[in-house]
């Protein structure tokens, strides 16, 4: 990490390996709250290749940057497929449903300014989505979650149509810091029913799944837990151990390539054990199940009601917008490119947008797999289109593969991605430099943890400006 007057931005090397936080990409908007972080320099070219910037970088891709694009995709598949279905079990979705993002994918390719950007299911949107969807049931619970993602769409779209990009700068970094954190605790609450083989009431708050969970925690399913340990397991030993070095690798592979193929790595492995030894049968583990085989079928979300849900609509629209940008502007800058930030807005809307008719959910950059196509070399969006053609691929020949999924396997996953999210820099930088810092941080943790991801980040944004007047008044009156 390189420190810098407002906060802190990610080194290079945070890109290649080690460990990579979500707040270290999103804390890169450093702005104060009430000013704007600098904008980087939209992207040259005339106003079509602008607002179609495939039209710019197409044309100048040579046979290198295509093979590198091709390495680079098919890497971020392997990442995709758990994470994917992990995701979309956290937002309360069948697993397959992460898979079906592809569509996103082809539409930021075409429009997204960024030559990195790994566009899908991400954490953050997920335990958003899940908070505001918890309390409905089977399709009625998939349809709201894809009503939403086009509501989302069509408002970030508007929002780069009128020039709007900048309001993603008003929220405190410190605010946005906490989210995340308590996103973090959040989603391991949510992950206890499946770690554990333990049945967990859902609730939008996740105080209260903690508190169910612990209830429900004397009916503990041995066999399931012991399992889910060894998941964790060897997912910590593929991202900590110097696997690179022991087994002597060329300098061009990527010391992290162990830890991005972790998950799935996991997935395949802890799959064939359950295969191979029945433990589905002998010893009573929850699986994935059957899933859904083939391309999604076209269905419009336009008839689904929104009505009660704007607030919704605007904090996931946030959060989707919040954490793509960022990480963004920050793989832009580290490699001496730019992005447009309303043309960001309009390629992610229309994104979203599009894959609401396929019956995805929300999708944002994410700052796992962004980096990944850093680390693996790749140029530009080809990569991104070779990932959405390898899930097509996915969905049409290898879904009944995943049936004998365990759900505790991608559990684990969860939990070992998401510990990423806690920021536990700023918490120990707050405990040192000021304690009634510290003290406002952890209300906002709290808020989330109480409230949910919405009510949560609404909360604290008011109380942080509420505060904040208060404190100029009163330096006012005296």
């Amino acid at each position: 990490m390189e420190p810098t007057s407002a906060g802190w931005r990610p080194s290079l090397a945070s890109m290649h390996g080690g460990a990579r936080r979500v707040s270290d990409f999103m804390l890169s908007m450093d702005a104060e709250p009430g000013e704007t972080a600098s904008p980087l320099a939209p992207p040259e070219g005339n106003f079509i290749e602008q607002r179609v910037p495939i039209l710019r970088w197409l044309p100048k891709t040579n046979a290198a940057d295509v093979v590198s694009d091709v390495i680079s995709g098919l890497t971020v598949t392997t990442m995709l497929i758990p994470q994917g279905m992990a995701y979309a079990t956290l937002a309360g979705l069948n697993p397959i449903v992460g898979l079906y993002c592809y569509v996103p994918l082809l539409v930021y390719a075409v429009l997204g300014t960024s030559s990195f950007l790994a566009v899908g299911p991400v954490a953050l949107v997920s335990t958003t989505i899940f908070s505001m969807i918890a309390t409905l049931e089977g399709p009625a619970r998939a349809a709201m979650a894809s009503a939403l993602m086009f509501a989302c769409g069509v408002l970030s779209t508007v929002l780069g149509v009128l020039g709007l990009a900048r309001i993603v700068d008003y929220v405190p970094k410190d605010v946005l810091s906490a989210f995340t954190t308590g996103a973090a605790f959040n989603i391991m609450f949510t992950q206890l029913g499946s770690l554990f083989g333990i049945k967990v009431a859902t609730s939008h708050a996740p105080i209260v799944m903690l508190k169910n969970a612990l209830v429900a925690l004397p009916t503990l399913h041995a066999f399931t837990a012991g399992l889910s340990a060894a998941a964790i397991t060897t997912l910590l030993m593929l991202k900590k151990l110097p696997l690179h070095k022991w087994l002597k690798l060329a300098p061009s592979v990527p010391k992290s390539i162990f830890g991005d193929l972790g998950p799935f790595t996991t997935m395949v492995l802890f799959t064939l054990l359950n295969s191979v030894f029945g433990f589905s049968a002998l010893q009573g583990i929850a699986e994935v199940g059957v899933v859904p085989s083939g391309l999604p079928n076209l269905s419009s979300p336009l008839g689904i009601s929104l009505a009660g849900r704007y607030k919704d609509v605007a904090v996931l629209t946030f959060v989707m917008l919040v954490e793509t940008v960022a990480i963004g502007k920050a793989l832009a800058a580290k490699a001496g490119q730019s992005i447009d930030n309303a043309q960001e807005f309009i390629a992610l809307g229309l994104s979203n947008v599009a894959g609401s008719f396929f019956q995805a959910y929300t999708c944002a950059g994410s700052f796992s797999r962004s980096a990944v196509v850093v680390s693996t070399g790749g140029k530009s969006q080809l990569g991104g289109i070779v990932t959405a053609i390898s899930l097509v691929l996915t969905l049409i020949f290898l879904t009944p593969l995943f049936t004998h999924v365990p759900k505790s396997t991608l559990a684990a996953c969860l939990i070992v991605a998401v510990s990423n999210l806690v920021d536990t820099n700023r918490i120990a930088e707050l405990w040192t430099q000021s304690k009634g810092m510290f003290a406002f941080y952890a209300v906002y943790v709290g808020l989330m943890l109480a409230f949910g991801a919405a009510e949560g980040l609404m909360a604290s944004v008011v109380l942080f400006y509420a505060v904040s007047a208060l404190k100029k008044l009163g330096s006012k009156l005296s």
